[in-house]
């Protein structure tokens, strides 16, 4: 053994016992949280996540986002359209516009 590694060595195994005796402690905070009998909390959580009102609840949020998801589309399109009717009805407006987004965003881009 050199010199570093003496020097290291008894630290090494003070941390190692450190982190040892924190992973039995949360092992210990484990047991109590799952009860005497893991197997009992395992089936209750297992029924918890089986049972009608789970199932209900779920459904109703599945239906809520394709509810959002429609909307959202449904407003994509709207907005492309109004965009598409809006170039088409002024076009040097809309690249003028364009031209002046784009100085700007260089501009603040180029402070950063």
């Amino acid at each position: 053994m050199t010199a570093s590694q003496m020097d290291t060595g008894p630290a090494d195994i003070n941390f190692l016992k450190h982190e040892f005796n924190r992973f039995r402690a949360d092992l210990t905070a484990m047991k109590a949280k799952l009860g005497a009998n893991p197997a009992e909390a395992l089936e209750h959580f297992n029924a918890y996540l089986h049972s009608e009102d789970v199932a209900a609840r779920l459904a109703a949020l599945e239906h809520q986002l394709e509810g959002f998801g429609g909307k959202a589309k449904g407003a994509g399109k709207d907005a492309v359209s109004r965009l598409e009717k809006e170039v088409t009805e002024r076009p040097v407006t809309s690249v003028a516009i364009a031209f002046g987004i784009g100085l700007l965003a260089a501009n603040l881009l180029r402070h950063r």
